[in-house]
């Protein structure tokens, strides 16, 4: 059975249908020519879609995946083509790999497996892995309202906490809302947070 040679071409969606898509994807597979792929023009498989958009968001590319043969190959000119991250272009080029097909990146200079490239693959997962770190850590800052540099996420407080504590005590002497909101010169909203914050402590 013939192998065959793909390429795989990611539209930028912002630009709309335009008559530079042929000129991109003519680029595309000229590039893998030139490294020695025997490329027809209907196994170039274009598809508009956004570089932070996962492989598994993309549905040709999935439904170019799933048709590959052992010792097909699949090549996109930059390494976006392949997912929006570094974990996600892994991901990618393990699934090509267990197809038995192999992928490889035109712009990259080297006609090589990605997969079986050790070096290209070793640089990959320590930038998956610290992906992958970066992330745990925003979300655990998220969850604990902390921003990236340590300061809360959000707006900070319209009034110190020496204000916020008097507020407290002119509510539990009988004083409006309104009224305290006019003696410190803040939003009824801000005098009711300080006072539901208390009820919720």
């Amino acid at each position: 059975m013939d192998t065959r040679d793909y390429v795989y071409v990611r539209l930028d969606p912002k630009e709309g249908s335009t008559p530079s898509d042929r000129t991109t994807i003519r680029t595309h597979t000229q590039a893998a020519r030139r490294d020695g792929f025997v490329v027809h023009s209907r196994w170039a498989v274009s598809e508009r879609v956004g570089a932070s958009v996962a492989a598994s968001g993309r549905p040709k590319l999935q439904q170019l995946i799933r048709k590959l043969r052992p010792s097909d190959a699949l090549i996109v000119y930059t390494l976006d083509g392949f997912g929006r991250d570094a974990s996600d272009i892994l991901k990618t080029i393990r699934l090509i790999h267990e197809m038995g097909a192999e992928p490889f990146c035109a712009s990259l200079g080297t006609k090589e497996n990605l997969f079986n490239d050790n070096e290209f693959r070793s640089a990959l997962e320590a930038m998956a892995a610290l992906e992958h770190l970066t992330e745990a850590e925003r979300k655990q800052a998220k969850a604990k309202g902390i921003g990236a540099a340590g300061g809360r996420i959000g707006r900070p407080p319209s009034l110190d906490e020496a204000t916020q504590a008097a507020v407290r005590t002119n509510l539990d002497a009988g004083d409006t809302v309104a009224a305290v909101a006019r003696r410190y010169n803040t939003s009824h909203q801000t005098i009711l947070r300080i006072r539901d914050a208390r009820k919720r402590a």
